[in-house]
C-alpha cells in the first residue's frame, strides 16, 4: 500500500472515527438510551481507534523508512502528505477552525465530534499526530507561518544556512555514505588465476536523531482574546515563532562552535587565509555551494578590503542588490548578538578583538530535525487560567541538530590588535588569523 492510500484510509477512518464520537456523545445524553447500546457504541469507537492507531503506526513506519534508507546527506524525498497538508493549513477554512478553537480554549479530544473543526484533525491526521490526544495541539495554520517566515529573518535565523527536515518521529536515523577513495585493480588478464580481487562493501554511517521538546506558555486574557481575535493570533504567531527561531539558533550555533580549532601563522593575511579555504581547504564540491557567514564586525571588516588594483573584494550580487559575493560565494551578515565577537583584554599581543568567519556548505554539515509543525493550544481552566480569568496558550515544538558531513565547514577568527601609537588614537591592525575547523 503506497503512503497516499495509506493516507485516504487514515482520513476516511478518521472521518468514521468523528460520527461515532458525535453518535457516542448524543446517546449518552439521552436518559432513556439502553446501557448496552452504550456498551456497544463505546467498544465500536475503542475498535476504530484501535484500528487508526495500527494504521498510523504503519504509516510511520514506511514514511520513515522511505525517508531513510533512500536518503543520503540527511535530505528525505518529496512526500505526497506534504503538498496536501501544506495547501490545507493554507486554507481559509483551517484559519477560521483555527480560530474558533483557540478562542474557546478547546483541545483536540474534545472537539472530535464537532463538523466545524474537522479540517483541524484532518490536518493533525496527515502529519501524524494523535486526533484523539486530549494534552496535543493543533497545527498553527499557513497564514500565520507566513507571519512567522517574515519575522524569522529579522532575527538571523541560521536555519536558512542549513538543511532542515520535518520528520514525524521522536527519533531515528539518516544514512551517510562513505565515499570511495580508491579505484579498481589493474587484471593481468580477462580471467585471471587468482580470480579478480575483491573490495571491501560499500560503507555507510548511521547518523542519528533524538527529537528534544521545547514549549512556552503566554497567558492572555480573555477580554483581548474575545474583543481582537484576528490580532490575538497575528501575536500569537509572531511571538512564538521568534522563541521558536532563537531555539532553532542555539542549537545550530552549538554545533558551529563545535568546529576544532587549528592555529596558523600570526603573520598570515586574513583575507588569503579565506582565500585558501575555499581554494584547497575545502572539498571542491563542497567549496562551490560554499557560503560566507559572518556577525557584523566581520562583514565591516570584509567590506573595507581591497585588492591590489584597489577593488573591493566584496562584490554585489547581479541576481541580488543586497547580496555580496566574495570570490563568488555568497557573504551571510547576521548580528552580532547571535554570533558574538571575542575580545582579548590580555596584554601583549593577544590583546584585541576576534571576527567569528564560518565557511563552507552547511546543508552538507549539519541537519534541523523539526517533528510536525509548531503546534498551539490553548486553555481556559487549566493552570492559573481559572483563577486569572485569561486564557493560557501553550506552544510546542520538537527539534533536534544531527551533523552529517564535519569536513563540509570551518572556522576562521579574524584578529585585530589595538595598537596605541602617537597621540594615544587606538588603530586596527591585522596581524593574525586563528583557523578552526
Amino acid at each position: 500500500m503506497t503512503l497516499t492510500e495509506m493516507q485516504n484510509n487514515i482520513r476516511e477512518l478518521g472521518g468514521q472515527i468523528r460520527t461515532a464520537a458525535a453518535t457516542l456523545a448524543a446517546a449518552a445524553a439521552d436518559p432513556n438510551t439502553p446501557t448496552a447500546t452504550l456498551t456497544q457504541q463505546r467498544d465500536a469507537l475503542g475498535d476504530m481507534n484501535a484500528r487508526m492507531a495500527a494504521l498510523q503506526s504503519a504509516y510511520n513506519a514506511q514514511h520513515d523508512g522511505e525517508a531513510s534508507g533512500l536518503s543520503m546527506n540527511g535530505q528525505s524525498g518529496t512526500h505526497d502528505q506534504d503538498s496536501s497538508l501544506r495547501a490545507m493549513l493554507k486554507s481559509n477554512e483551517y484559519a477560521r477552525a483555527f480560530a474558533d478553537a483557540m478562542r474557546i480554549g478547546a483541545r483536540p479530544g474534545r472537539l472530535m465530534q464537532s463538523e466545524k473543526h474537522k479540517v483541524l484533525f484532518d490536518a493533525m491526521t496527515i502529519a501524524g499526530g494523535d486526533p484523539a490526544g486530549e494534552d496535543g495541539g493543533f497545527l498553527v495554520p499557513e497564514d500565520i507561518d507566513n507571519t512567522i517566515r517574515e519575522r524569522r529573518r529579522n532575527l538571523s535565523p541560521l536555519a536558512d544556512l542549513f538543511s532542515v527536515e520535518t520528520t514525524s518521529a521522536n527519533s531515528g536515523w539518516r544514512v551517510m555514505d562513505n565515499a570511495p577513495t580508491a579505484g579498481m585493480t589493474a587484471l593481468t588478464s580477462e580471467v585471471p588465476a587468482g580470480g579478480i580481487a575483491t573490495d571491501d562493501q560499500p560503507a555507510f554511517v548511521k547518523v542519528p536523531f533524538t527529537m528534544t521538546t521545547y514549549g512556552l506558555i503566554v497567558p492572555v486574557s480573555n477580554e483581548l482574546a474575545n474583543d481582537e481575535a484576528a490580532n490575538l493570533f497575528s501575536y500569537l504567531g509572531g511571538w512564538f515563532a521568534k522563541k521558536q527561531v532563537l531555539t532553532e539558533n542555539k542549537l545550530l550555533k552549538a554545533k558551529l562552535d563545535a568546529l576544532t580549532p587549528v592555529n596558523i601563522a600570526s603573520t598570515a593575511d586574513p583575507i588569503a587565509a579565506i582565500k585558501a579555504v575555499l581554494n584547497k581547504g575545502l572539498d571542491p564540491d563542497i567549496s562551490l555551494n560554499a557560503v560566507i557567514l559572518t556577525n557584523q564586525d566581520g562583514f565591516d571588516f570584509l567590506d573595507q578590503q581591497k585588492d591590489e588594483h584597489g577593488r573591493p573584494m566584496l562584490q554585489p550580487d547581479p541576481t541580488s542588490a543586497t547580496t555580496m559575493l566574495f570570490k563568488g560565494r555568497r557573504v551571510k551578515m547576521v548580528a552580532n548578538s547571535l554570533l558574538p565577537s571575542r575580545t582579548d583584554t590580555t596584554s601583549g599581543a593577544t590583546k584585541g578583538d576576534y571576527f567569528p568567519i564560518y565557511v563552507g556548505d552547511f546543508t552538507q554539515y549539519a541537519t534541523l530535525f523539526q517533528r510536525q509543525y509548531l503546534e498551539v493550544t490553548s486553555t481556559d481552566v487549566g493552570g492559573e487560567a481559572f483563577r486569572t480569568n485569561s486564557i493560557e496558550v501553550r506552544g510546542i515544538s520538537r527539534m533536534c541538530v544531527s551533523v552529517f558531513d564535519p569536513a563540509a565547514a570551518v572556522f576562521r577568527e579574524i584578529f585585530t590588535a589595538k595598537i596605541i601609537v602617537s597621540g594615544y588614537r587606538p588603530h586596527l591592525q591585522n596581524i593574525v588569523i586563528q583557523l578552526q575547523n
